[in-house]
């Protein structure tokens, strides 16, 4: 026979309880804390790769905003990086840096996203080319434009 007193063992059995929960709420937080680390995780994945999508977007829009220029007889773009030019790309990253210091552009002089490069390139692609980058296709007119091409995002074409 033990020597405890009465209720000793209600005691015992309220603390292994109260451990219990204790654990209990401990798993829930650490599987909280990895559900978050996890959803966190596929957001970046998802932004990169949205990111990835939207500069192979930019690239694609250059080279032909490149080829359809020269057709037109057009030799200097309208923006230096309005033509992607994959060989001059690092010196004119550095060169770029030193010309924004001395001068800005008609955007204000701040860097542009890769969005942004894209929605003003697409502007003028379809203004001035009447080309749509996701349709693939050069249009008759403005009118031929605006009633054969779903609108001027990669969104409007899915």
């Amino acid at each position: 026979m033990r020597r405890s007193g009465i209720g000793h063992e209600t005691l015992i059995k309220r603390k292994a309880e109260e451990e219990l929960e204790n654990y209990r709420r401990k798993i829930h937080l650490r599987n909280q804390t990895e559900e978050k680390a996890a959803d966190q995780f596929r957001l970046r994945l998802k932004n990169k790769k949205e990111e990835l999508k939207l500069e192979g977007d930019l690239k694609r829009s250059q080279r032909a905003c490149h080829q359809l220029d020269t057709q037109k007889d057009i030799q200097v773009p309208k923006e230096p990086w309005y033509w992607f030019m994959p060989e001059k790309e690092e010196q004119e990253d550095e060169e770029e840096k030193g010309e924004k210091e001395q001068e800005e552009d008609e955007y204000g002089g701040e860097e542009l996203s890769v969005l942004e490069k894209l929605q003003i390139l697409t502007r003028y692609l379809r203004e001035e080319h009447r080309y749509c980058i996701w349709c693939g296709t050069t249009y008759e007119d403005e009118e031929d434009l605006s009633l054969n091409c779903p609108g001027p995002t990669s969104a409007d074409h899915d």
